[in-house]
């Protein structure tokens, strides 16, 4: 919700609130209404008109075309398939169910469809994308196929979202999230598992198993991955270069972290507390809100996989397999959750003693 208060010249106050409910993050008209909040701060303005009138000119900001962010999600789920030890073939493959995924979300997105028939639908395109390679002879692993394409849906950043709210005391924000959360991931399992339950009577040719890469290709595989997603989150310049840089930067620290004490949730306590530092100090160098180099940076750190892994068992009667998952997707997401409170509570006593 966006609540604006203003106190009339007799000393009136009035009070107004909007529900905001974008149909996508664009990270450039955050960065862009953020430098406008600023210089209305240190310069406001004395007509009225005027404010409006560059209101209106920020709305009106381009974006990338919708060819340009279909793109995106065709490098996205191909690298994550590449991220997720799939070979070129996996790779190709999770680009094209991606792709088709990308296209359904924009179509029923222009249409005003329902969030979750979008999502159950999209979801659907892409396991039905994946599965229909795979029976047509293309040899591949599905499951390392479907884990890449699904990267594009899942929600992941959310669900740590919801996690921060919890850890921070808000109740309602954090249990609202977390519903969409769950809703979002059941929709996911939905749609993937309906269309590869219509293939599970075709025999698709035996596919590839995973491939073991050396870690700095990992790190690379991230940074690609997240810049094919600045296209449909609108990031642009070098502040989409320095999103990715903080997804390959975040898995390099998870990886050296895993390689000490073989704890993922320790490795992602200590990734995310990299990651936002480095959220935070790209912010302050460019002055901008460090959420924009969140969104993407920890895309390589979220849950979001294991969020859909649990969904999908759940739905299949799985409890054991279900509970397992579940349980390390609250895991990791508190992990990450403590550490971006722990630089968010850190940077004001660091600005206090730099104060004379």
């Amino acid at each position: 919700c966006l609540i604006v208060s203003a106190t009339c010249p007799d000393g009136r106050l009035h009070t107004v609130m909007r529900r905001v409910a974008p149909a996508s993050v664009d990270i450039e008209g955050i960065e862009r209404f953020n430098d406008l909040s600023r210089s209305l701060c240190a310069h406001p303005p004395q007509d009225p008109e005027e404010l409006l009138r560059r209101c209106g000119e920020l709305v009106k900001l381009r974006r990338y075309p919708a060819a340009v962010c279909l793109m995106g999600y065709f490098v996205g789920a191909f690298f994550f398939a590449l991220f997720f030890s799939g070979g070129w073939a996996e790779a190709a493959s999770a680009g094209l169910a991606g792709l088709a995924c990308g296209v359904c979300l924009t179509l029923l997105g222009r249409a005003g469809a329902n969030p979750f028939l979008t999502t159950v639908a999209s979801a659907f395109v892409l396991g039905g994308a994946a599965c229909g390679l795979a029976v047509l002879g293309v040899p591949i692993s599905v499951e390392i196929t479907v884990a890449g394409a699904i990267m594009v849906l899942v929600p992941g950043l959310v669900f740590t979202n919801f996690m921060s709210d919890l850890l921070t005391g808000d109740l309602v924000a954090g249990l609202a999230t977390f519903a969409r959360a769950v809703l979002s991931a059941g929709a996911i399992a939905l749609g993937a598992g309906t269309a590869m339950a219509l293939f599970q009577g075709l025999e698709p040719p035996p596919g590839g198993g995973p491939v073991e890469y050396a870690p700095a290709l990992y790190c690379l595989f991230a940074f690609v991955a997240c810049m094919g997603f600045c296209l449909p989150y609108n990031a642009q310049g070098l502040g989409a270069v320095l999103c990715g840089l903080g997804g390959a930067l975040g898995w390099a620290v998870y990886l050296g972290a895993m390689s000490l004490a073989d704890n993922p949730f320790a490795a992602s306590l200590i990734a995310a507390v990299v990651v936002s530092a480095w959220s935070e100090r790209m912010a302050r160098w460019r002055r901008c809100p460090a959420t924009s180099y969140l969104i993407i940076g920890m895309f390589p750190l979220v849950p979001g996989l294991t969020i859909y892994q649990a969904m999908d068992f759940g739905l299949r009667g799985n409890t054991d397999q279900f509970l397992e998952r579940f349980f390390r997707t609250m895991g990791i997401a508190g992990c990450l959750a403590l550490g971006l409170l722990l630089v968010a509570a850190a940077l004001p006593l660091l600005r206090r003693r730099k104060r004379p």
